[in-house]
């Protein structure tokens, strides 16, 4: 995800860049090419991470709304204030994830 600070790095390179070439001093070139690919390569496995992160907390909140539905199945409890609580936030943190998850997989289709 690029957001507004790594938007702002990358400039600073592309200038850099731009004044290396205008100064014509292709070793500088060649450096800033190679910072840029490396800040670019660790922002993407940046990225990645946070994707990962995301699903792993997705799952867990799945995990845990599935749990509930089976103990009210299986103890023919009612559905008490406490858990319709927990259902509510748990639901709600799963379309915030969702949410998120599905904002950085429509941003990479626009940088792809």
């Amino acid at each position: 995800m690029m957001n507004h600070l790594n938007c702002d790095k990358v400039d600073d390179y592309l200038d850099l860049l731009l004044y290396a070439k205008k100064i014509k001093d292709v070793e500088w070139q060649q450096e800033i090419k190679k910072h840029l690919l490396a800040y670019l390569e660790e922002s993407e496995a940046r990225k990645q991470q946070r994707i990962t992160d995301l699903r792993i907390k997705l799952s867990y909140v799945n995990r845990r709304i599935l749990v509930l539905y089976q103990q009210l199945r299986k103890r023919n409890v009612e559905l008490t204030e406490k858990i319709t609580n927990e259902l509510y936030a748990l639901k709600q943190r799963r379309m915030e994830l969702e949410a998120e998850i599905g904002q950085m997989r429509e941003q990479n289709r626009r940088i792809s």
